[in-house]
C-alpha cells in the first residue's frame, strides 16, 4: 500500500512551489513598477499564466513530484534546482520566440532571484515536515522480512532508505534462537516467532524471500497472518520457475514483488478517488435526505418505544479495529443486541423498525460513519465483534475482508448474501464475494453496487428483516 503521507508531502510540495513562483512573479512586477524598470507588457494575467505553465512543465519533466523523489530530501533538492534552471530557460525561450513581451535583463534576473528565495523557504518547510514525520513512527508502515539472503538485504536497504514510508522491523530466518550477524550487525529472529512479534509491534506487512518449498510451515504462517490482518507478500527468486497465481504488485529498486492477491485500493490514487466519492455522496445524503428525515423518524421511533433514536454498536472495522456503527433504532431496548442477529418475525423489532429494516432506512445514519472515515459506502458489511471472533475461527480467509473499510452496502449483499447467516455455507459465500470485491474494485463497480442496492430495496429483499 502506498503511504498516504508521501501523497500529502507531494501535494504540499506542489502547492508550496506554486505559491513560491507566483509570489516571486508578483513581487518582481511590483518592484518593476516602483523603480521604472523597462517592462513592456500590459497583459499581467497572461504573463503569469505562461510563467506557471512553464514551471509545471519543467517540474514534471524533472520528475520533481514523483513518489521516489519525495522519499528523500536530497532528491527533492537535486530535482528542484534542475527544475528552476530549466524553468528559467524555458520561460525566456517562450518570450523570445513569441515576441509576446519585452522585459529588461534586470527584471528577468530579479524574478528568478525571488523565485530561488521562495524555493529556499519552501524547501526549509518541506525538510522540517519530513524530519517531523520520520520521528512519528506510528504513521509509517512497519515491515518484516522472512529470510536472510542477498535479496532480503537489498529489500531491507530500500526500506531503510525510504524512512518516510516504512519502518523496517527486522529479519526472520531458519534459526532456533535469535542471533546477531557479525558482518552486518543485523538481528535475525526465528521464523516461528514472527506472528507474535508482528502482533506486539503492529507489523503491517511481511515480505518473504522464502517460498513454501523453502519453509514447511509457510502456508500455516500465511493463514495466521491473514487472521491478524497482516499483508503477506513474496519476493520471487528470478532463477526459479514460479507456478502460482501470485500477482505482481510493485517494484523496489527493480526487485519484483508478488502479492497473494491483487488489491486496486493499495494504490493511493484509487484510495483518493474512492474517499472523494464517499465524502461527496455522503454529504449529499446528509444534507438533502437526513436533514429532514431524522426529525420525522425521531418522533415516530420515540412514540412507538422508549429509548434513544439512534442505536450504536461496536463493529469490526478495517484491520479488525472496532468502531461505533450508527443506525436508527429498530428494536425495543433489550439485552441481546450484542449477541443475537435479527431473525424473521423477530419480536424485538418495532412496527416502524420493521419498515425501516425492509427498506434499509435504518442503515442511513451510517453515512455519518462514512463522512468520519470509519466506513465506505461500498465494502464488506461490518459484523459484531462477537461474530467476527466466531467466524474467523471457522471460515477460511474470513479476516481478509477486514483489510478494507466496511461498507453500508457491498457486493455480497447485492448478490443475495444479506442479513442473517443461517449456515456455514452462506458465510463462506459472503466472504468469497467480499474478497472478490477487494481484488476487483473500481469506481464503476461501486456505482454498480449502489444502483443494485437501490433496485433491490425497491423490489424488496427476502432477507431484509
Amino acid at each position: 500500500m502506498e503511504n498516504r503521507y508521501i501523497f500529502f508531502l507531494i501535494v504540499l510540495l506542489f502547492l508550496g512551489d506554486l505559491i513560491a513562483i507566483n509570489c516571486s512573479f508578483m513581487i518582481a512586477y511590483f518592484w518593476a513598477n516602483q523603480t521604472n524598470v523597462f517592462l513592456q507588457s500590459s497583459h499581467y494575467n497572461l504573463d503569469l499564466l505562461i510563467f506557471n505553465a512553464t514551471w509545471i512543465a519543467s517540474a514534471f519533466f524533472m520528475q520533481l513530484y514523483h513518489r521516489e523523489t519525495a522519499q528523500r530530501t536530497e532528491f527533492i533538492f537535486q530535482k528542484s534546482w534542475r527544475a528552476v534552471v530549466l524553468h528559467a530557460l524555458t520561460f525566456n525561450v517562450v518570450i523570445l520566440l513569441t515576441n509576446y513581451a519585452l522585459y529588461s535583463k534586470n527584471f528577468l534576473v530579479f524574478i528568478f532571484v525571488f523565485e530561488i528565495v521562495g524555493f529556499l523557504i519552501s524547501r526549509f518547510v518541506i525538510t522540517a515536515f519530513e524530519q517531523y514525520h520520520i520521528k512519528r513512527v506510528r504513521h509509517k508502515k512497519k515491515i518484516a522480512i522472512i529470510g536472510y539472503n542477498e535479496t532480503a538485504k537489498r529489500l531491507a536497504d530500500y526500506f531503510i532508505k525510504n524512512q518516510m514510508s516504512y519502518n523496517f522491523s527486522g529479519f526472520f530466518d531458519h534459526t532456533e534462537k535469535s542471533y546477531v550477524d557479525k558482518s552486518n550487525q543485523e538481528l535475525i529472529r526465528p521464523i516461528n516467532s514472527l506472528m507474535e512479534f508482528a502482533a506486539q509491534n503492529e507489523v503491517a506487512e511481511v515480505y518473504s524471500t522464502l517460498f513454501p518449498e523453502d519453509y514447511h510451515s509457510m502456508n500455516d504462517l500465511l493463514s495466521v497472518a491473514e487472521q491478524n490482518c497482516v499483508r503477506f507478500k513474496f519476493i520471487p527468486d528470478v532463477t526459479k520457475i514460479i507456478n502460482s497465481d501470485y500477482a505482481i504488485d510493485t517494484y523496489f529498486d527493480e526487485i519484483p514483488v508478488l502479492s497473494t492477491r491483487s488489491e486496486p485500493l493499495e494504490h493511493i490514487a484509487n484510495r483518493v478517488l474512492k474517499r472523494s466519492f464517499d465524502i461527496i455522496f455522503s454529504l449529499g445524503v446528509i444534507v438533502f435526505l437526513l436533514s429532514w428525515l431524522i426529525p420525522i423518524l425521531s418522533i415516530i421511533i420515540k412514540m412507538q418505544s422508549k429509548g434513544p433514536v439512534f442505536f450504536m454498536q461496536l463493529r469490526s472495522g478495517r484491520d479488525n479495529k472496532p468502531f461505533w456503527c450508527y443506525k436508527f433504532r429498530s428494536m425495543t431496548l433489550n439485552s441481546d443486541t450484542e449477541h443475537i442477529q435479527a431473525t424473521k418475525n423477530d419480536s424485538r423489532v418495532t412496527k416502524i423498525g420493521s419498515f425501516m429494516r425492509k427498506t434499509s432506512i435504518d442503515e442511513l445514519p451510517q453515512f455519518f460513519n462514512v463522512l468520519m472515515g470509519n466506513m465506505s459506502i461500498v465494502g464488506p458489511r461490518p459484523h459484531m465483534l462477537k461474530h467476527t471472533d466466531e467466524y474467523k475461527a471457522i471460515v477460511h480467509q474470513y479476516m481478509v475482508r477486514q483489510l478494507l473499510k466496511p461498507g453500508i452496502t457491498g457486493w455480497a449483499q447485492v448478490s443475495g448474501y444479506r442479513g442473517e447467516t443461517k449456515d456455514h455455507k452462506q458465510m463462506v459465500k459472503r466472504v468469497e464475494h467480499d474478497i472478490w470485491y477487494i481484488e476487483n474494485w473500481s469506481i464503476m463497480l461501486d456505482i454498480k453496487v449502489i444502483f443494485l442496492t437501490i433496485i433491490n430495496t425497491a423490489k424488496g429483499e427476502e432477507n431484509a428483516y
